[in-house]
Formats: C-alpha cells, structure tokens, sequence
C-alpha cells in the first residue's frame, strides 16, 4: 500500500500559505499590540493603586480595565495562533509530498 498526496491537497496548501501570508502577519501584530496593551492597563491600575507593593499588585491582576485588556489579548493570541496552525498543517502536507515524490524518484533510479 503506497502513501499518496494528491496533487490538489498540495496545491490547496500552497494557496493557503499564500492567501493567508498577510492575514496571518496582521494577526500576529494584533496580539503583540494587544499584550502591549494588556501591560500597559496593568501598569496603571498598579500606579494608581495603593497599599504594598503585593497589594498594589493583586490590586492591579484584579482591576477591570486590565481584566478586559486580557480578554482581548487571550482573543488575539487565539487568532494568531489559528493561523500558526493552519500554517503548520499546510507546511507539513508540502513536506509529505516533498519526501513522497523523491521516494518515487528513488524507487525509480533502484527500478531501472
């Protein structure tokens, strides 16, 4: 029993990784703006804070403005990492292919 890819699966994967190159990088660059965001928010319920510095600090992880950062960080590193995903998976496709089509050129130098 051989392993086949077909050509369209390939073909599928090539187009992905194209068509998604730009989405993907906006994504990536969301969740990095959105941690930037998410330390900031916490940085300034820290400030405004009073007590010790622990109680300025659990005071800070529990403010709503930071809550509410983190909640569209947590979805922006949803959404990037859905494409690292679909990147991966088409990556590994290719790569199948790749090692099946120089199994196929051995076979064939042995063969003949």
């Amino acid at each position: 029993m051989r392993f086949v890819i077909r050509d369209e699966t390939v073909h599928a994967a090539f187009d992905m990784l194209e068509t998604h190159a730009t989405p993907a990088a906006a994504a990536k660059a969301m969740r990095e703006r959105r941690d930037d965001e998410r330390r900031a928010a916490k940085a300034r319920a820290f400030l405004q804070a009073t007590g010790s510095v622990a109680e300025r600090e659990a005071r800070s992880l529990l403010d709503e403005t930071y809550q509410q950062a983190c909640e569209r960080f947590y979805a922006a590193v949803e959404a990037d990492e859905e494409y690292r995903n679909q990147r991966s998976k088409c990556e590994a496709i290719i790569e199948a292919w790749r090692t099946c089509q120089s199994n196929y050129r051995a076979m064939g130098k042995v063969a003949a």
